[in-house]
């Protein structure tokens, strides 16, 4: 009988072993990607939103000050990716949590690409197109993650 936690190597093409990625292995890196990519996001829009969607994302210049707005969301991204450097360091019984942040990154990533179908947003497609793409395969991720460490995570059964 193998033990759960480490899997057996499995064979690659080249002869040599490949051990597989263990379920701790899976939800650390998606909670650490997580983390990175809200943390970033989210201090860049929260001390500098002009520079991030006009500077850098091309926003039309009558949008200038209204971008100012969209500080408070900067700060909700920080406290996301705080609370995933949290669960990272305990994730025995935070099931709820890391659902929390898939439904966000999969929200997020719906209303880009809606944002992108129906309206005339103040941003360059290019910018859109790449939040949409980063926030679907982070949300993928975090739902694989998810269902992979059910067990460490603690769903009630």
């Amino acid at each position: 009988m193998t033990d759960q936690s480490q899997p057996d190597p499995k064979p690659k093409a080249d002869g040599s072993a490949r051990v597989a990625r263990t379920p701790e292995g899976t939800l650390a890196t998606a909670l650490l990607a997580y983390a990175g990519i809200n943390g970033i996001f989210g201090l860049v829009l929260l001390f500098f939103p002009r520079f991030l969607l006009d500077t850098i994302g091309g926003g039309a210049d009558i949008y200038d000050r209204a971008f100012d707005l969209f500080r408070f969301s900067g700060g909700a991204l920080v406290a996301l990716a705080v609370g995933a450097l949290m669960v990272l360091r305990k994730p025995e019984g935070q099931h709820s949590l890391v659902t929390v942040m898939a439904i966000e990154a999969t929200l997020v990533a719906a209303a880009i690409i809606t944002n992108i179908a129906i309206d005339d947003t103040p941003t360059d497609l290019w910018f859109e197109l790449l939040i949409a793409i980063v926030c679907a395969a982070l949300a993928g991720y975090l739902w694989w993650a998810r269902i992979r460490a059910r067990r460490i995570l603690g769903f009630p059964e």
